[in-house]
């Protein structure tokens, strides 16, 4: 069994960079966002694309911090 507390703890551990990266896009898409209008972030292709994707990201650091709240703290 303790081959399997290895494989455990390299997998933690890659989700807790995976964590750190989806973090660093939601914040950099974010920063993107903040510098236009709604209006322009309803009628600009490329800005309805970076609103999903950033959603996309938060969705996904929700559900890994639901999961296992600890990444948040790391």
């Amino acid at each position: 069994m303790e081959a399997y507390q290895n494989l455990i703890g390299v997998v933690l551990e890659k989700m807790q960079m995976t964590h750190k990266d989806l973090r660093f896009n939601l914040e950099g898409l974010n920063g993107v966002l903040q510098q236009h209008t709604e209006e322009e972030k309803q009628n600009t292709p490329e800005l309805i694309t970076i609103t999903e994707l950033r959603d996309t990201y938060a969705e996904a650091l929700g559900a890994l911090e639901a999961r296992f709240p600890g990444l948040k703290a790391l």
